[in-house]
């Protein structure tokens, strides 16, 4: 028998925990079972039967420990051909427009003022969308809107591809969906009955830049004006209706976290109300901000202020084997106002980022055979493949691998404390979800 690569034991509230990164199973271990354990490790494994026969079972029985022939890697790979192949689902995404209304000082895009999804990109778009919803094999189209800020052009262009796209759905018996990154800043009454008078139920993800103030100085129409309270005006527009899911984004830096909680506060007619399974909480660190010693228990912090108003929070732990990025996805594309074609949508839209073109037929060119270098680009990292939490990270997204050919890497900079922070995170939640 061996003990699974995936194992980790670390240290939770007191407590010692044992927990697998492909099972996600958690055992807790009183203190004298950690050090037995930790021992038989070391020793091997199949010394615990002599010490200790009933824990020795158990974490068989578990899958903590495992026949010497399984190969955990494989079984990785499995899993990760039947998420990233999925025939039976197309997501595409759509860049309106490069330009915003915003000018956030961390934005990696080049914004371009008199960009605009021309008339030609946009029917050789329907076209593909016809195309791809006539594909027996796909059972679902969701169809996404990016930027630049979408809602800029949502009467010329949004409007005019989901309308075609709902028809082609309906025509061929196909489940249909659609969703908006955006500022939030353009809703009005206008985009919100256009979806409840068709009966569609779009998710948005819409943006804070901390609390208040903090919001404000990145997000501002001008010098007097900012947009924090228009923002959360139109987010509680929106949650009045039953066909609106929104996933608030906080972007958050050492300078702004210490107050993020507050944000809720100002939105506690939605709990009021009983419309908080509408509305969820999502925290990501500008990756362009360095990071202090204690920003994640200040985080840690906020979330659970948060959850005790009564809301819900993702805090965005790693999940890219079951749940993986769009991007390393075979059935997900992205095209640009111009008709270039991406993968990522965390780069810049550069002409020269393209991995291929949208022709006037509505077919896809993909250039340089840039689609099977990203669906190849896994599991040829050396560190991954002996790395205790890869069932979680797996290396990060294929634009990662993809930018790290023949170098070996680690999303965690190979330091072991920073993938047990992973691990009892993933355990915290695991205990506050059974609670």
């Amino acid at each position: 028998m061996k003990y699974s690569q995936f194992n980790s034991i670390v240290r939770t509230n007191g407590n010692q925990a044992l927990y697998n990164s492909f099972t996600e199973k958690v055992v807790l271990l009183e203190n004298d079972l950690a050090e037995i354990l930790r021992a038989a490790v070391t020793e091997g494994i199949d010394e615990l039967e002599n010490v200790h026969p009933d824990l020795y079972h158990y974490l068989i029985a578990e899958e903590f420990i495992l026949d010497t022939q399984v190969d955990e890697i494989e079984k990785v790979k499995k899993i990760r051909e039947a998420v990233d192949y999925n025939a039976s689902s197309y997501l595409l995404t759509i860049n309106p427009t490069m330009n915003c209304n915003f000018k956030c000082w961390y934005c990696y895009e080049t914004h371009i003022k008199s960009s605009k999804l021309t008339r030609t990109v946009l029917e050789s778009t329907k076209l593909f969308i016809t195309k791809k919803i006539q594909d027996e094999e796909i059972k679902h189209f969701n169809l996404a809107f990016f930027g630049g800020e979408p809602l800029l052009y949502f009467q010329q262009v949004v409007e005019p591809l989901i309308d075609h796209a709902v028809e082609e759905c309906r025509k061929y018996n196909k489940v249909f969906s659609t969703s908006f990154t955006t500022n939030g800043f353009l809703i009005n009454d206008s985009f919100i009955n256009y979806f409840v008078d068709k009966n569609l139920m779009p998710n948005l993800q819409i943006t804070f830049d901390g609390y208040r103030e903090n919001h404000d100085k990145v997000r501002f129409v001008s010098e007097k004006r900012g947009s924090y309270f228009d923002i959360v005006e139109n987010i509680k527009k929106l949650l009045k209706h039953r066909h609106f899911h929104v996933r608030a984004r906080v972007n958050y830096t050492d300078e702004n976290i210490h107050d993020c909680s507050k944000i809720a506060d100002d939105f506690q007619e939605i709990i009021d109300e009983n419309r908080s399974s509408q509305f969820l909480f999502d925290f990501h660190r500008v990756w362009q901000n360095g990071k202090l010693d204690d920003t994640d228990l200040i985080v840690n912090e906020n979330v659970e202020k948060i959850r005790a108003k009564g809301f819900k929070v993702s805090t965005n732990l790693p999940d890219n084997l079951a749940n993986s990025c769009y991007a390393d996805k075979l059935n997900s594309s992205v095209i640009n106002y111009n008709g270039d074609i991406f993968k990522c949508t965390a780069r810049d839209f550069e002409n020269k980022n393209r991995e291929g073109y949208l022709t006037q037929e509505g077919e896809i060119v993909w250039e340089n055979d840039s689609q099977n270098k990203r669906m190849f680009s896994k599991f040829k990292n050396k560190p991954c493949l002996s790395c205790r939490i890869m069932p979680l990270c797996n290396g990060g997204c294929s634009q990662q691998a993809i930018e790290h050919v023949d170098v070996d890497y680690c999303i965690y900079s190979g330091v072991e404390s920073e993938k047990d922070k992973v691990v009892i995170k993933k355990i915290e939640e695991f205990l506050y979800a059974e609670a």
